[in-house]
Protein backbone atom coordinates (compact mmCIF):
# COMPACT_ATOMS: atom_id res chain seq x y z
CA UNK A 1 0.00 0.00 0.00
CA UNK A 2 1.41 3.37 -0.95
CA UNK A 3 1.17 6.28 1.52
CA UNK A 4 2.73 9.66 0.70
CA UNK A 5 5.02 8.08 -1.87
CA UNK A 6 6.19 5.38 0.56
CA UNK A 7 5.18 1.74 0.61
CA UNK A 8 3.77 0.82 4.03
CA UNK A 9 2.82 -2.67 5.19
CA UNK A 10 1.66 -3.85 8.60
CA UNK A 11 3.88 -6.74 9.71
CA UNK A 12 4.04 -9.40 12.41
CA UNK A 13 7.28 -10.63 13.94
CA UNK A 14 6.51 -13.61 16.19
CA UNK A 15 9.91 -15.11 16.98
CA UNK A 16 13.58 -14.23 17.13
CA UNK A 17 14.00 -16.35 13.98
CA UNK A 18 11.42 -14.10 12.28
CA UNK A 19 13.37 -11.03 13.40
CA UNK A 20 16.63 -12.45 11.99
CA UNK A 21 14.96 -13.41 8.70
CA UNK A 22 13.38 -9.95 8.31
CA UNK A 23 16.78 -8.31 8.91
CA UNK A 24 18.47 -10.68 6.46
CA UNK A 25 15.93 -9.77 3.77
CA UNK A 26 16.17 -6.03 4.53
CA UNK A 27 19.97 -6.01 4.30
CA UNK A 28 19.80 -7.35 0.74
CA UNK A 29 17.74 -4.34 -0.35
CA UNK A 30 19.64 -1.23 -1.43
CA UNK A 31 16.85 1.15 -0.41
CA UNK A 32 16.08 2.36 3.09
CA UNK A 33 13.75 0.01 4.99
CA UNK A 34 12.28 1.20 8.28
CA UNK A 35 10.27 -0.57 10.96
CA UNK A 36 7.82 1.86 12.51
CA UNK A 37 5.22 1.91 15.27
CA UNK A 38 3.04 4.99 15.45
CA UNK A 39 4.77 8.28 14.71
CA UNK A 40 7.48 8.17 17.37
CA UNK A 41 9.14 4.75 17.18
CA UNK A 42 11.17 4.14 14.04
CA UNK A 43 14.24 1.92 13.53
CA UNK A 44 16.28 0.71 10.60
CA UNK A 45 14.90 -2.71 9.61
CA UNK A 46 18.46 -3.69 8.68
CA UNK A 47 19.40 -3.49 12.36
CA UNK A 48 18.88 -6.75 14.24
CA UNK A 49 19.03 -4.89 17.56
CA UNK A 50 16.36 -2.43 16.40
CA UNK A 51 14.03 -5.17 15.17
CA UNK A 52 14.49 -7.16 18.40
CA UNK A 53 13.82 -4.03 20.44
CA UNK A 54 10.56 -3.48 18.57
CA UNK A 55 9.55 -7.10 19.25
CA UNK A 56 10.55 -6.97 22.94
CA UNK A 57 8.61 -3.74 23.49
CA UNK A 58 5.53 -5.58 22.22
CA UNK A 59 4.63 -3.01 19.62
CA UNK A 60 1.60 -4.52 17.92
CA UNK A 61 1.22 -1.97 15.16
CA UNK A 62 4.55 -2.50 13.43
CA UNK A 63 4.82 -1.36 9.84
CA UNK A 64 7.53 -1.67 7.23
CA UNK A 65 8.10 1.63 5.43
CA UNK A 66 10.03 1.60 2.14
CA UNK A 67 10.72 3.93 -0.77
CA UNK A 68 10.32 1.09 -3.28
CA UNK A 69 7.79 -1.73 -3.21
CA UNK A 70 9.34 -4.93 -1.87
CA UNK A 71 6.08 -6.66 -0.98
CA UNK A 72 7.12 -10.05 -2.33
CA UNK A 73 10.35 -10.12 -0.36
CA UNK A 74 8.54 -9.45 2.95
CA UNK A 75 5.26 -11.21 2.12
CA UNK A 76 5.63 -13.82 4.88
CA UNK A 77 5.61 -11.05 7.53
CA UNK A 78 2.87 -8.86 6.03
CA UNK A 79 -0.59 -9.00 7.54
CA UNK A 80 -3.28 -9.11 4.88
Amino acid sequence: MSVNGKFVYKVTIDTMADARKLVDIATKIKDKVLLQSGEKFRVNAKSFLGVVLAKKLNYNDLKLVMDEDHYHEFQQFIEE
